[in-house]
Parts: C-alpha cells; sequence; structure tokens
C-alpha cells in the first residue's frame, strides 16, 4: 500500500521480497510490486529495468542480511560450517532463493560477490587452485540447496529430521527382507547423535576437501 514515501529502489527491492516471502517468486512481477507500494507499474522501470533485474537485487540485498561475519582465529572447515549455517537460514527463511538460483544467470550483485570471495579465502589454508577451491564452494553451495529444497518441501516435522527420518516413515512398514542393505539403512539412526542432518552430510564433504587438499599438497 502506498505510504506518501519517494519510490527508490531500495523500497521496490524490500516491497518485491515481501511478496515472495508471502506468495513465492512467480507472484512477483512489476505490476504486482507496484500495487504493493500504491504505484504506477512505469514509474518502478526508473529505479529497476526488468524483472530479472530485480531478482538479481533481491537476491543480493537478502544475501546482504546473511552475510558472513568476520571469522579470525577459525580453520577452514568452521569457516565452511559458518557460510553452511548461514547460507541455511537464508534459504529456509527465504525459500524463493532457491527458485531465483535456478532461474536467473547468474543472480550476483556485489553482496553476493563479497559471500564469494569470503568463501574462496577461506579455503586458502588448502593451497587448492583456484578451480578447486571453485568446484569444492560450489560442491558445497549445491549441497546446501539440494538439502534446503528437501528441507521446505517436506512436512515441517520430517524437514526437521531430515531425509532419514522421511525415508524411514515411507519404507518403515514395507517388506524389505529381499533388500538387507536398505532395511540396515532404514533402520539406522538419522541423523548420527549429535548433529544435524545436514551438518553430517557437509563433514562428509568436507572430509572428501580435506583428503584432496592434502594430496595437492603433496604434489
Amino acid at each position: 500500500m502506498g505510504d506518501g514515501r519517494a519510490l527508490s529502489r531500495e523500497r521496490i527491492v524490500a516491497a518485491a521480497i515481501e511478496l515472495a516471502d508471502r506468495d513465492g517468486l512467480d507472484a512477483v512481477s512489476m505490476r504486482r510490486v507496484a500495487e504493493h507500494l500504491g504505484s504506477g507499474t512505469m514509474s518502478l522501470y526508473r529505479h529497476v529495468p526488468n524483472k530479472d533485474a530485480l531478482v538479481v537485487a533481491m537476491v543480493d540485498a537478502v544475501t546482504g542480511r546473511y552475510a558472513y561475519p568476520d571469522a579470525g582465529g577459525l580453520d577452514w572447515r568452521e569457516r565452511m560450517r559458518l557460510l553452511a549455517r548461514h547460507d541455511w537460514e537464508m534459504y529456509l527463511a527465504h525459500p524463493w532463493v532457491l527458485v531465483a538460483f535456478s532461474t536467473v544467470a547468474p543472480p550476483f550483485g556485489p553482496e553476493s560477490l563479497r559471500a564469494m570471495e569470503w568463501a574462496l579465502t577461506a579455503l586458502e589454508p588448502l593451497d587448492l587452485p583456484p578451480e578447486e577451491a571453485g568446484q569444492a564452494i560450489m560442491t558445497i553451495n549445491n549441497y546446501l540447496q539440494g538439502s534446503a529444497r528437501v528441507a521446505v518441501t517436506a512436512q515441517a516435522g520430517a524437514a526437521a529430521d531430515g531425509p532419514g527420518a522421511m525415508w524411514q516413515a515411507r519404507l518403515g512398514s514395507e517388506r524389505l527382507d529381499a533388500y538387507p542393505r536398505l532395511r540396515r539403512l532404514v533402520d539406522s539412526r538419522f541423523p548420527p547423535r549429535g548433529q544435524t542432518w545436514f551438518e553430517s552430510g557437509l563433514d562428509l564433504i568436507l572430509d572428501g576437501i580435506a583428503t584432496h587438499g592434502g594430496r595437492t599438497a603433496r604434489t
């Protein structure tokens, strides 16, 4: 609704984020944002050239809200866990960001670029070549985004407990005598004691990065 304040890029982006948080990214259009602000649609184009640019600005604004803090004194694994926690909280609070990452190429503004630089800096102790450091970050990001999609699309209780709980709920009553390995999997503890399910999966990835980093350092 209009409130008499002058239209600005910041107000437009904030209104678009409100719409996306409430109704999803598909609900965001220049017309809908203008209606939300009580403004004419054409007025928005003086501040944002098109919807793709608006989505980039939305992603960047949310990324800034979840900016990684100073990580002095933390080792590279602790920094990756810190990155994962911030991204995880962002995805659960703003699920439309996951859609944006898969539909806008690339949704990178200044905040997103700062986040990437932070992540690459965090991996420097491993002395990985730039392309391998980038691949490591991409692998972590893909894991987090895929896991977050599971969490936001599953029922609330199952999402909290993770994919293992969903497997148990779906397969626990099935006759699995012919599938002993699957039976043991369904009967296993999810996640390991003392960890959330996405953290335990992240540690598997970090173990692989550490092993690869060790091999790279020896060659």
